[in-house]
């Protein structure tokens, strides 16, 4: 559809629309009504301005709950506030975790509901860097975290030998990721990353606006989704021997293990991970508590 923005038509995505109403908590079948009406209400009023399109879903929700209203406008003031003002950060959510715990799957959700301009998985800077480094300088590169240790083991002595492997490939990859960090803050760019390199409480410091958040199935949900990577994910890289599977989730669980102490650590946000649309809620309420934050210290 199309709006107008200062006397100009602009095209406009619905997608927009849809992201601020499902982050305000509204399921998808209230939604899809809205959307409908609103093709509707542009073919009535020709091309409607962006003012006259957020009175038009604020009157939308009327019918919902109290709460679904004050986060639909909350995100509207926050988003109206980036545009004018240079002290209001862009919202960057990390959301962390080793191998298999739906990280990656909840954070392509959540660039749709962001509608986030900047994806980064920590995993495509690793096949980067692999152009970058030989595999005889750094094998550890060239392979899992859960595999690394075999390889090369940096950080604290007394830690497991797996998560010391996971550390050396970390050391490689962390330094590049704040970097990019800071130039998605400098432009302001709302940003979604995900990856097992995140490392807790590394780039919280970089940005008002950043969200940290550890995604956390059980034990027996990890391993189900682990040992079925390679038929349900189709991931080639898996392997099909089942004990050998076994073998590299208990490694993965003993990274998973170690990142929840680091959160603990750094008081972060653990996500208790045991459906997609459970957490991708909790995680649209954080997002929303940020805002607030944010939106409470630019009021000061």
């Amino acid at each position: 559809m199309r709006v107008r923005i200062q006397e100009q038509e602009i095209p406009f995505p619905l997608t927009t629309i849809r992201g601020r109403l499902r982050l305000s908590g509204l399921t998808d079948t209230p939604i899809s009504q809205i959307l409908a009406g609103i093709q509707k209400y542009q073919s009535d009023k020709n091309v409607p301005t962006e003012s006259e399109l957020t009175i038009f879903v604020e009157d939308a929700l009327k019918s919902h709950s109290p709460q679904i209203i004050k986060n639909y406008k909350t995100l509207n003031e926050y988003e109206h506030l980036r545009g004018i003002s240079d002290e209001i950060p862009p919202i960057i959510l990390a959301l962390e975790g080793a191998s298999a715990t739906g990280k990656s799957m909840l954070a392509i959700d959540l660039v749709q509901d962001l509608v986030s301009t900047r994806f980064i998985s920590t995993d495509t800077i690793r096949q980067v860097l692999k152009g970058i480094y030989k595999r005889k300088d750094h094998p550890e590169l060239y392979c899992h975290t859960y595999q690394a240790f075999k390889h090369k083991q940096s950080g604290n002595p007394n830690l497991d030998s797996v998560v010391r492997g996971y550390i050396s490939q970390c050391e490689l990859i962390s330094p590049l990721l704040i970097e990019m960090v800071k130039q998605i803050h400098a432009e302001g760019a709302i940003a979604v990353l995900e990856g097992v390199h995140l490392q807790q409480g590394s780039i919280a410091h970089l940005s008002k606006g950043t969200i940290e958040i550890l995604i956390n199935p059980d034990e027996q949900n990890h391993k189900a989704m682990f040992t079925s990577k390679q038929v349900a994910g189709k991931l080639k890289s898996v392997s099909k021997d089942s004990p050998t599977r076994e073998e590299e989730f208990q490694s993965t669980r003993k990274i998973q293990d170690y990142m929840i102490l680091e959160a603990k650590k750094h008081d972060l946000s653990i996500i208790a991970f045991e459906s997609y649309e459970d957490a991708r809620s909790e995680i649209s309420e954080l997002i929303i508590d940020k805002i607030e934050q944010i939106l409470g210290d630019h009021k000061q």
